[in-house]
């Protein structure tokens, strides 16, 4: 499986590995929310939370999966690279081609009106896997939210 899986970098960016994630559904669109540290204070060896939260966003969202880590998880834990904030790219996915075929089973004609070309994405944060059909992944930087914040100090 690992040779299927491409990691895709968020360059000058520190994801905080310690951070749980906080995940928000609008229509068909997936907005995953983490904490970020200073990368700058990183590089000194001070941590130091950064001034925005990190969003990727993902487009035209099919399915999601959210699954706490295992040792039979057949995802890449032991992908070895040095990137501080990064997204998995599965490609070749099983996931993916049984929910396009379920797809046009029940409607064989979607793909004239919905011309998307969809991938599996894999977002990780401290303990969990959260996996993602959709269209396209963007990453963004957020304005902190207070209802946010009042999340992960609170839970």
């Amino acid at each position: 499986m690992k040779e299927n899986i491409a990691v895709k970098s968020i360059e000058n960016i520190w994801q905080d590995p310690q951070c749980f994630c906080i995940s928000e559904f609008i229509r068909d669109e997936f907005f995953y929310y983490f904490k970020c540290l200073d990368i700058v204070s990183m590089k000194k060896g001070s941590i130091v939370d950064a001034e925005y939260l990190g969003c990727f966003n993902i487009e035209n969202m099919l399915a999601v999966k959210h699954t706490r880590f295992t040792k039979t998880e057949i995802y890449p834990v032991d992908i070895d690279h040095d990137y501080k904030c990064y997204y998995y790219e599965v490609n070749d996915s099983n996931w993916l081609n049984n929910i396009l075929n379920e797809r046009t089973k029940n409607d064989s004609d979607w793909n004239k009106y919905d011309t998307n070309t969809y991938k599996h994405f894999i977002l990780e944060n401290k303990e969990y896997w959260v996996e993602v059909i959709g269209s396209n992944l963007i990453f963004s930087k957020k304005e902190k939210d207070e209802a946010k914040l009042v999340l992960w100090d609170t839970i």
